[in-house]
């Protein structure tokens, strides 16, 4: 019965839990489950809020709707590229049933770590920063910061953020 069960034909389900969207942010590598990315956009006129969160771009006319722009770098406390955000790529994704654009460096590729490919990530990862790490993907000889786009950002604040959609 147990080769039956290590032999069985993963869902569709569990196929696309097991994806990774992969994304460079200051030259490292992280990826984002598929299943929340609805699409990869070039990122085009932004309406700027005033005292909004630094890492807030703006406000992008997508598909008719007020799309939320983010530097995810600024989001993490890292450094942000030097080039405005308009004219680079943007992760538009669905969360907490809301979409937001996340501004990346370089998008790279969808690939695939099975739970057995997939480490917690050092101890030195415990405490606060861990929580917006679902763990660290091993696979031909690289490691990818997997994100917890839930935890990373909270329902309130994507309420916030995404009012209006």
């Amino acid at each position: 019965m147990a080769v039956r069960k290590a032999n069985r034909r993963l869902t569709r389900e569990e196929e696309i839990r097991q994806k990774y969207l992969t994304f460079l942010i200051s030259e490292e590598e992280y990826g984002m489950p598929v299943s929340q990315v609805v699409e990869i956009i070039r990122v085009s006129e932004l309406v700027r809020i005033p005292h909004a969160h630094d890492y807030f771009e703006g406000l992008m006319n997508f598909r008719g709707r007020p799309l939320p722009v983010l530097s995810l770098a600024r989001r993490l406390g890292m450094e942000d590229s030097p080039e405005p955000a308009e004219g680079r790529r943007a992760i538009v994704i669905q969360i907490h049933g809301r979409r937001l654009g996340l501004v990346v460096d370089q998008v790279r590729q969808v690939v695939s770590f099975p739970p057995e490919q997939i480490d917690p990530g050092p101890p030195s990862l415990k405490g606060q920063s861990s929580r917006y790490v679902l763990g660290i993907g091993k696979g031909a000889g690289e490691f990818v910061v997997l994100m917890n786009l839930e935890a990373l950002f909270g329902r309130e604040e994507v309420a916030g953020l995404a009012a209006d959609q």
